[in-house]
């Protein structure tokens, strides 16, 4: 096949590739949105109701009193509250995963939409039939071999895009974790001052405001690694192992508030676990990003070999 129809088909091949997956991403964005909406929807009564069992405490009533006056209430309360919490992150974590994915769907549809796209099938029907035409005068076994060489060349090279975007997406997560992973070290420190130096109010007080710091950095590295799957999605034989972390493993407890020795320390194993899960998360993604640097040096060889075997043909 000469060079120009070669040139064309690998073109046309490479753009049909590339609007397949931004159909299927698309599809796979909207299943996700609509899951994460009724999700959503779900921890939205959840944290209702534990809100009203909070207010509902504090209502005034000669129960309540009676409870108050014999120690009961402060323990309920305290349950209570941290029940809450609990619910407000998950939710709160819940309102920014569909914010996320609003965005995604929206940036798709648009890219989907582009009018680089609008001809497409019409075009390659078009280059299909003069290919055939072509090979039907030209009827030579080297000209199978070249055509054979084009679609490999296709293939790896379309493969290696895939390998760098997921690649990129990587290294990404990989930052995003080491700050969220350092933000939490500064808490733990203060936490251990906090839990077994007995800190006091002040270094409490920093203690949270470092937590709470994390909120935003580990919420960018659950969104950087939801982005870092749906690129490894696209790479064949790519490790594509779920890299999700529970976020809901660092929150605020209520020591602040009801500072002893016991809810202390458990804020201090809850920071210390989520720092070992972020940790442990970093390590997956740097053993995935060296399978997929070796697989691009195997694509680079391959196309090293595709070029010789042109050439011989070529120039006999």
């Amino acid at each position: 096949m000469n060079e120009t129809m070669q040139e064309r088909q690998m073109a046309l091949t490479m753009k049909r590739n590339e609007y397949a997956r931004v159909c299927r991403r698309l599809d796979d964005a909207q299943t996700r949105l609509s899951a994460a909406v009724a999700e959503n929807r779900q921890l939205e009564r959840a944290l209702t109701k534990e809100q009203k069992d909070v207010m509902d405490l504090g209502k005034f009533s000669f129960l309540n009193k009676l409870k108050e006056w014999t120690g009961s209430l402060d323990t309920r309360m305290e349950k209570e509250i941290a029940e809450a919490a609990a619910a407000e992150v998950a939710y709160n974590e819940s309102v920014k995963h569909v914010e996320d994915l609003e965005y995604e769907v929206s940036v798709l549809k648009k890219t989907a939409a582009d009018p680089d796209y609008a001809y497409l099938d019409e075009e390659w029907a078009a280059f299909i039939e003069e290919k055939e035409l072509w090979i039907r005068m030209n009827d030579e076994t080297s000209q199978a071999t070249l055509q054979k060489i084009a679609d490999d060349r296709v293939r790896i090279r379309s493969m290696m895009r895939e390998v760098d975007e997921a690649f990129e997406a990587g290294e990404k997560a990989e930052r995003a974790l080491d700050r969220a992973i350092d933000k939490l070290s500064n808490a733990e420190g203060l936490s251990m001052w906090d839990t077994f130096l007995g800190g006091g109010l002040l270094v409490s007080a920093l203690k949270y405001s470092e937590v709470n710091s994390s909120d935003d950095l580990v919420h960018q590295a659950q969104r950087a690694l939801r982005h870092y799957e749906t690129e490894l999605m696209d790479v064949q034989e790519a490790a594509t192992a779920s890299f999700q972390v529970n976020r809901n493993d660092i929150f605020t407890f209520t020591d602040l508030f009801f500072d002893n020795i016991f809810s202390d320390f458990a804020v201090h194993s809850r920071i210390t676990e989520g720092k070992q899960k972020l940790n442990g998360v970093l390590q997956d993604v740097r053993r995935v990003q060296s399978r997929l640097m070796q697989k691009k040096e195997a694509s680079e060889a391959e196309l090293v070999r595709l070029d010789a075997d042109e050439k011989r043909i070529l120039l006999g």
